[in-house]
């Protein structure tokens, strides 16, 4: 496969790095590598481009959701932590 080594870089970054979201990531790109020539197949109206297209859009999302729900879900975990630590020093 041509450009393997791209997909690799794209993988690892979708993945942050770690093992698991690796894992995770590999199995999206393989589910949309092989379901974009399965579309390309059965429909030939279908070009490879815009299937490529349609990767890169599910990709775009996918990262971008991550950005999305961070600020709420910081401020909930901030918000959770400041109340263990005073219920803990409320104990003491």
């Amino acid at each position: 496969m041509a450009g393997a080594g791209y997909v690799g870089i794209a993988v690892a970054l979708m993945g942050r790095n770690h093992p698991f979201g690796i894992v995770l990531a590999a199995l999206l790109f393989g589910v949309l590598y092989q379901g974009g020539a399965e579309i390309a197949f059965e429909m030939p109206n279908v070009s490879r481009d815009m299937v490529v297209l349609i990767q890169g859009l599910v990709i775009l999302f996918a990262g971008a959701l991550e950005h999305m729900f961070r600020p709420s879900v910081t401020k909930a975990y901030q918000t959770l932590h400041a109340k263990s630590s005073k219920t803990v020093e409320e104990a003491n």
